[in-house]
């Protein structure tokens, strides 16, 4: 999405975290179950110059936590292939 302010920056934003998946388990009331990025590019253009143009990029990134079924009490069903999903995606990160 392009934006022209900081308020629809935000609004992104915020449409993005309401859009997690959460659940909760013994061990975290609030647990990500996804993984999220948000990226925000920026480029400015130098007024005096108009062909020098700075671009940054900023990542914020909410990985989704690796977790043992047998301390969270997701060791069966829907929670524990959530679980075993999360870690291999976890692990594929780190590669």
């Amino acid at each position: 999405f392009e934006c022209k302010t900081s308020q629809e920056v935000l609004e992104h934003f915020h449409t993005g975290i309401k859009n997690k998946v959460m659940a909760s388990h013994r061990l975290n009331q609030a647990s990500s179950r996804s993984h999220s990025i948000f990226t925000l590019s920026v480029e400015s253009v130098d007024e005096t110059n108009p062909s020098n143009i700075i671009k940054s990029k900023l990542q914020l990134v909410d990985l989704a936590g690796s977790e043992r079924t047998n301390l969270t009490g997701s060791n069966s069903g829907p929670a524990q292939k959530e679980s075993i999903d999360i870690n291999k995606s976890l692990f594929t990160l780190r590669q």
